[in-house]
């Protein structure tokens, strides 16, 4: 993930990465025009949209119209101009369609103009083991994430596998990277999580769906040495954290901060995992 200017981001799916302002939060690709929208500026990945209908309709309504990017959107390259400036615009990067909608023409230009093919990242490589199915473990090293010292930094990468349906190429869904107290909160809210693997619910799916068709690989870097954790939560069963030492039951204090932002489960999730995932009251 290559440097920016103070503002902007870098998002990347699917074998790409492009810029877009910091203030843009996260959504659907092809959410229906006819539909409640996202209250601000999104960026939209594949996911689960309802079964609606919008008629003609193109574009939200101008009163609740807001500006978006969407991820390997499905259209065709080229401009579709609406009304009141707004245009919606397709470029097709690394074989990955990308859309953006905004009234914006200079702001449009610039984050089409950031989209490139993304070099291979050393921690989120194009093939990784833990597409290879439930029984892949990281190497532990030095007892796992207990050995590594001092926590620097986490770097977040979602990957798709299985029966996933519309997968790219390319198996890296989101990418993300976090330093200070919020990547030694987190590591400590891992090692916190009692041992074994849960919640699991094996009863609710067919054995092809039993492992899910998403995972996070954390790669935490520590002041002796770096050390991956596995984290399984999408399917029915193997959920938990592994660091290739100890394997931990999912929390909702370890889990919430990972499946946010860019890694927002966007094709559902088992009842018991999706609790952990809900504000406290």
């Amino acid at each position: 993930m290559a440097m920016t200017s103070a503002g902007w981001r870098w998002e990347t799916y699917g074998g790409i990465e492009v810029q877009v302002p910091d203030g843009w939060g996260y959504g659907i690709t092809q959410w229906p025009p006819c539909i409640e929208q996202p209250p601000r500026p999104y960026v939209g990945r594949p996911g689960m949209i309802p079964l609606v209908h919008c008629g003609q309709m193109e574009v939200p309504p101008l009163n609740s119209r807001v500006p978006y990017l969407w991820l390997d959107s499905r259209l065709d390259a080229g401009d579709h101009t609406h009304d009141c400036g707004w245009t919606q615009h397709t470029r097709i990067i690394g074989g990955i369609s990308i859309t953006v909608l905004d009234a914006d023409a200079t702001l449009r230009t610039r984050v089409l103009e950031s989209a490139r093919p993304v070099l291979d990242d050393t921690d989120c490589p194009a093939y990784h083991a833990i597409t290879d199915g439930p029984t892949t473990r990281p190497a532990a090293g030095h007892h796992g994430l207990t050995g590594i010292g001092a926590v620097e930094s986490v770097t977040i990468c979602r990957y798709a596998f299985g029966d996933r349906p519309a997968q790219p190429a390319n198996p890296v869904l989101s990418l993300s990277r976090i330093g200070g107290d919020a990547s030694r909160q987190l590591v400590q809210a891992i090692l916190a999580a009692p041992e074994g693997s849960g919640p699991n619910t094996p009863g609710n799916c067919a054995p092809h769906t039993m492992y899910g068709d998403e995972a996070l690989v954390l790669t935490v870097r520590g002041t002796t040495r770096t050390q991956e954790v596995f984290v399984r939560y999408s399917g029915c069963d193997a959920h938990g954290f592994d660091d290739g030492h100890t394997r931990r039951r999912l929390t909702a204090d370890a889990l919430r901060p990972l499946l946010s932002g860019p890694h927002q489960p966007q094709h559902g999730l088992q009842r018991t995992v999706a609790e952990l995932l809900q504000p406290r009251t």
